[in-house]
């Protein structure tokens, strides 16, 4: 089975979930030049569609039995077009509970380049700590079905190295940590079971999801009433951030919008709960469940 391999290898696999903050600041992020890659494509251009809407922000909260593991922040940034064609870029911050850093002590950036079709173009990951900044720029080529891997690491105040660059052939469109969040969105209306091909290090692994279309009620802090929600179902035979692994359910707002409200992933040592916090998103309000209601 693959594995998430790690600069950290215990920190990645302590229980917490998928790319879904906590004011803990990725510090020297800019200093990465794969960082600067991404935002080197060209200008915006009009506004996003239904689903993928610029200027959207949704704060989550990751949970594991009474324990505040801590939040992910995702961003959709802007438009923009990438070798011809209309992408979008998004961040997602992943960082751990300040006050759990005796259990964990996790920062890490997200960053996708994502066609009209949810497929990336650009991966970026900045894992970040106090002493040293690892980052793994992968980016895809799908006309010569291959994928172009470039690992560095940089100790504060020291040189940047380039521990490796590898080219390693794809099959097909593909997912990556983030992008694979905006994939679950884009389909979750309809009913169907897929293997989603996914990139996680440096292999190409399947993430199976099962679309039920089945329509049902959410209850979470943030909202004071029970949400209209779509219900789906999976499994990721790998190993991911936090050492997800196994099955999942998540719960999507049953409109356009398709924002997340919750979520169940299975990690190494139980189950996590994802939950939303906050979010920012022109004209959105949560859809309320009324029974009775056709989906």
């Amino acid at each position: 089975m693959p594995t998430w391999r790690s600069e950290r290898p215990w920190s990645w696999k302590l229980p917490l979930a998928l790319v879904i903050a906590a004011g803990v600041s990725l510090s020297g992020v800019q200093d990465v030049p794969a960082a600067e890659r991404i935002a080197e494509i060209a200008p915006g251009l009009p506004p996003a569609g239904p689903m993928l809407q610029v200027g959207e922000e949704l704060v989550y909260k990751v949970s594991y039995a009474f324990l505040n593991l801590g939040t992910i922040k995702i961003q959709v940034l802007d438009q923009r077009e990438h070798r011809g064609k209309l992408v979008y870029h998004a961040k997602a911050y992943i960082d751990s509970n300040p006050s759990l850093g005796w259990l964990v002590d996790l920062h890490v950036l997200f960053e996708s380049i994502v066609d009209r079709g949810i497929y990336s173009h650009v991966f970026l990951s900045v894992d970040s700590t106090e002493k040293e900044i690892v980052s793994r720029q992968i980016q895809f080529d799908y006309d010569a079905k291959r994928a172009t891997i470039d690992l560095i690491k940089q100790e504060r105040s020291k040189p940047i190295q380039r521990i490796r660059s590898d080219t390693i052939a794809i099959s097909a469109p593909i997912q990556d940590g983030l992008s694979l969040f905006f994939y679950a969105r884009e389909n979750v209306l309809e009913t169907k079971k897929v293997n989603v091909p996914t990139i996680i290090d440096d292999v190409e692994v399947k993430t199976f999801i099962n679309f039920m279309g089945k329509r049902t009620r959410s209850e979470i802090d943030a909202i004071n009433y029970p949400v209209d929600v779509l219900e789906f179902d999976g499994k990721a035979d790998y190993v991911g951030i936090y050492g997800m692994t196994g099955g999942f359910r998540g719960w999507f707002s049953n409109d356009s919008a398709r924002i997340p409200i919750e979520a169940r992933m299975n990690v190494i040592l139980g189950s996590v709960h994802i939950e939303l916090l906050r979010w920012k998103r022109t004209n959105w309000i949560p859809p309320r469940f009324t029974e009775g209601k056709k989906p």
